[in-house]
């Protein structure tokens, strides 16, 4: 189809489904988290900061390498965005021994809100893509960039966000699957 953009690259592999399971491991853990399912947030900053954060980064590079535009550049800000988010988290506690105040909720507030706004508009460019599933990926993320928000602003139960967020991880890791499964012949979905 004219004017569409597609993934498949048979001079080598394609890296987007490392960066899509990055997306998908650290935010179903963070989903799972928020939801309450456990209360230790060790293991989410650890996915956060190497499949969400770092694997991600390495995709989007790969993605640079590739000419993919906006892969590199949805999984490269989005995987800094984990890195972010995980200072944000552990500056508290003395990281780099240099402890900071905590962030305040209207700060996080803003700054998921900003990051929905632009996952949204990223979403718009999936339209062309000729991928489903990963314009629903998109989808979810914007949702629960603003439902995070939302539950910064003091309007929505953490536990709604948790959700959004937990489907976002299982779309994600399912889109991830779809990829490498395609790749060897198996027809899946997506």
């Amino acid at each position: 189809m004219e004017g569409e953009v597609t993934i498949k690259d048979t001079t080598a592999g394609s890296p987007a489904a490392v960066g899509f399971y990055g997306l998908g491991f650290a935010a179903t853990f963070a989903g799972l988290l928020n939801m309450g399912m456990f209360s230790d947030a060790t293991m989410v900053i650890a996915m956060a900061i190497t499949l969400g954060g770092l694997a991600e980064v390495l995709a989007g590079i790969q993605l640079f390498k590739k000419g993919d535009t906006f892969g590199a550049t949805a999984f490269t800000i989005f995987g800094f965005w984990w890195l972010a988010f995980s200072y944000i988290n552990l500056a508290p506690a003395g990281l780099f021994n240099a402890p900071m105040a905590a962030a305040s909720a209207p700060s996080m507030a803003y700054f998921t809100l900003m990051w929905g706004i632009i996952a949204t508009l990223l979403t718009i460019a999936t339209l062309k893509i000729g991928v489903k599933m990963i314009t629903v990926v998109f989808i979810v993320l914007d949702l629960t960039f603003f439902s995070l928000a939302l539950v910064f602003f003091g309007v929505l139960p953490l536990g709604i966000a948790g959700l959004i967020t937990l489907v976002t991880g299982l779309c994600s890791l399912y889109l991830a699957n779809a990829l490498v499964m395609s790749s060897v012949g198996i027809k899946v979905p997506f």
